[in-house]
């Protein structure tokens, strides 16, 4: 569930802008080869931007907490941008994020500046005109707050979490793990139910986990939230399961629309769906 380093060599043409890494990807939580990804940047002079913006303010204290976390910041010397959300482990407000630059001079590629407008010399330091200062000041605040000691204690909670839950589902004969992710991240599918319904079972027990296609399965992103709740969420796994496996023929809530999503051939059908669905919710 990583990048395909071979495929990505493959996809390369001159009018290749940009090479993308995930640290982790937020369906299955696995952290991109970075390194590799780097070697092809530096050799094909293209810029690497690593997308972070799940994992950046809990992978580094991870892998200072002794985690097998790889190398995936401006340490690997291809890396030239990396996207990180405050709002996610950095625990500020919703809608604050920051993009990073390996030096100023790539910064200046983000800078909108127009010297001949009538209205005087009208500088931005991103495509953004208008910036909310709340937000800015909530994340800073949330920042200090937290500070080192307090973003290592949290994410000394979350491996324990991670740890738990991951060996739970190991040992539960009716699931397969996707992937061996080493981040808060852990997604599943089921060998012997249908995955939609044990997620629609798990709704009904108000865990809302997110569901997954390509292939057909489910994750859960481990929080602050979900520290000490780690056997409740595998017993209710078990009995979401034992439920399914009563009522095999019985579909409902997410099971039909990812099914059906993902049995469809013509992607643009699904395209065309999701757009009528926005209209739908637009228009009313």
């Amino acid at each position: 569930m990583k990048v395909d380093i071979s495929a990505l060599k493959n996809k390369l043409t001159s009018n290749t802008i940009m090479i993308v890494g995930s640290a982790p990807g937020f369906p299955h939580g696995m952290i991109d080869d970075i390194e590799a990804l780097s070697q092809i940047a530096l050799e094909h002079d293209i810029p690497l931007h690593v997308d972070a913006c799940l994992g950046g303010y809990i992978l580094p204290w991870m892998k200072e907490l002794g985690c097998p976390i790889p190398d995936f910041d401006f340490v690997v010397p291809g890396v030239t941008s990396i996207s990180v959300d405050t709002h996610k482990y950095g625990f500020a407000p919703k809608g604050s994020s920051v993009l990073l630059f390996r030096s100023a001079e790539i910064r200046h590629h983000m800078y909108f500046v127009a010297t001949e407008w009538p209205g005087g010399i009208y500088p931005s330091p991103t495509m953004q005109g208008s910036r909310p200062g709340g937000l800015i000041a909530g994340a800073w605040a949330a920042l200090l707050y937290n500070g080192k000691k307090g973003y290592r204690r949290a994410a000394q909670q979350i491996i324990e979490c991670q740890k738990a839950i991951k060996q739970g589902l190991k040992n539960n004969p009716d699931i397969k793990l996707i992937g061996d992710s080493v981040t808060p991240v852990i997604a599943w599918t089921t060998t012997t139910v249908d995955i939609y319904s044990v997620s629609d079972y798990m709704g009904k027990k108000k865990w809302h986990l997110n569901v997954l296609h390509k292939p057909p399965s489910m994750h859960i992103c481990i929080t602050l939230r979900t520290v000490g709740r780690e056997n409740e969420l595998l017993k209710d796994l078990e009995d979401a399961i034992s439920e399914a496996k009563r009522n095999p023929n019985v579909k409902g809530g997410n099971a039909p629309v990812y099914g059906m999503a993902a049995s469809l051939p013509d992607r643009s059908l699904v395209k065309e769906m999701i757009w009528s669905y926005l209209d739908t919710l637009l228009d009313t």
